[in-house]
């Protein structure tokens, strides 16, 4: 019996070897492919290297996005797009430094036009190839002089279709304050017509939950979406950072019962979650009674995702490092918790995390710690991509890896119609019947 219980408890707490994560590209500096009409010297964008930093990436087929917040000036591209794999240079080299190609167009980029983007930090790309992007609407939010250009708003881009714009949404005032909100990061749920989940981490932290059905938006708000006094200090490869980041990096569990988004402040080292359906009641105003608090992570972190097998994945910001939380077992954060991977060169602070279509883990690492402090070194290797093989999917596919029924977005005044299989099977019924 003893020998039983043994092996039981060993197979409790044994846990699947993750491959170290490998870099993929690097850059000391991001550069574009700038078009005959356009120019680095161009007086509209005042491109200015190193206020240029990586926060966002997300893959679909081919091709990697990458987002590049109007954080300070001379940033003249906020949604960019290249090769996923590096390919070749003129000399035969792999080409791990490609310059970036403005999407979906140069027009798309244009500061003060509202039709185009202001400032993207987070978007996110549904099984059918939609992305999800949001847009600030606000510039320099890191600079002395923040400026407030556009409403915030989200867009949806067909990646099948050239980036054709499927819809706008822009926030209400109440929802979004349009001078001090920021719309952090984005998570989808396609169940009951579609809602996609975000933090504002701006002066009223929330999380927005927007119905695509009802094509409406609402806040929700809560204590622990707050910044920590206790945690706004620290040191990422030996540069303090003092930052008051409210509810920053946010993610959904896969489709299923009991469906739960994961949440935590940047400037803290809890970690909170909510049931959906509690976010999805309009009804429900008063979250006490439904966030539950996990306990401490080791360390602040940045961004964070979910697989479709129930894994957590998330940065540790003070180690240079990746953990994860296997959410499907019956550990408790505090014990099931562990650091995966951890090096002091290639993972200063890790930021935003993205799945491929070949079960491999994406990530952003972009030594912010320096760009906050006005410290980034041209010369040297600031922003890096690392991937490793996890062998799981993104939260939004089912476990056996195929992907649950999407609502279908028409460009029409973004109206949402039933998908043809549910549609003919409605049809099938009706005439059976």
């Amino acid at each position: 019996m003893l020998r039983l219980a043994l092996l039981a408890c060993l197979l409790t707490t044994f846990v699947v070897a993750y491959e170290p994560f490998s870099m993929i590209f690097q850059w000391k500096t991001i550069s574009y492919n700038w078009p005959a009409e356009y120019s680095e010297k161009d007086a509209r964008y005042n491109y200015i290297p190193e206020n240029n930093a990586i926060a966002g990436i997300k893959l679909w087929k081919s091709n990697m996005y990458l987002t590049i917040p109007r954080w300070k000036s001379g940033v003249p591209v906020t949604l960019a797009r290249t090769p996923s794999t590096p390919v070749q240079d003129k000399k035969g080299l792999r080409n791990i430094n490609p310059k970036l190609d403005a999407y979906p167009s140069w027009d798309m980029q244009l500061p003060g036009d509202c039709n185009a983007f202001q400032s993207v930090q987070s978007m996110e790309i549904d099984p059918q190839g939609r992305m999800w992007v949001l847009d600030t609407g606000r510039t320099e939010t890191m600079g002395e002089h923040p400026t407030v250009r556009c409403p915030p708003r989200l867009v949806i881009l067909d990646l099948e279709n050239g980036g054709a714009v499927l819809k706008k949404f822009e926030f209400p005032d109440d929802v979004a304050r349009h001078n001090s909100s920021y719309l952090n990061d984005i998570v989808l749920d396609h169940e009951d017509g579609g809602y996609a989940y975000i933090s504002d981490s701006g002066l009223e932290p929330a999380i927005i939950v927007y119905s695509l059905k009802d094509d409406k938006a609402r806040k929700v708000t809560h204590e622990t979406m707050k910044a920590q006094a206790d945690a706004v200090r620290f040191v990422v490869a030996g540069t303090s950072v003092i930052q008051h980041v409210n509810v920053d990096g946010i993610a959904l569990s896969p489709p299923g019962p009991n469906r739960t988004l994961y949440y935590a402040p940047l400037s803290s080292l809890r970690l909170y979650s909510v049931p959906v359906e509690v976010l999805r009641n309009d009804s429900i105003t008063d979250l006490r009674d439904y966030v539950v608090d996990l306990g401490d992570k080791t360390s602040q972190s940045d961004g964070m995702v979910m697989s479709n097998a129930g894994v957590l994945y998330y940065g540790l910001l003070a180690d240079d490092a990746i953990a994860m939380w296997n959410t499907s077992t019956r550990q408790p954060f505090a014990t099931g918790r562990r650091t995966i991977s951890r090096d002091h060169d290639l993972t200063q602070w890790p930021d935003t995390f993205a799945f491929d279509e070949v079960d491999s883990l994406w990530c952003v690492v972009n030594s912010l710690q320096n760009f906050l402090n006005n410290k980034v070194d041209v010369t040297q290797n600031n922003y890096r991509i690392v991937s490793s093989k996890v062998k799981q999917r993104s939260y939004q596919y089912l476990p056996n890896n195929t992907a649950p029924e999407l609502p279908v977005i028409t460009a029409a005044a973004g109206q949402i119609r039933i998908a043809m299989p549910t549609a003919f099977a409605i049809l099938l019924v009706f005439l059976v019947c």
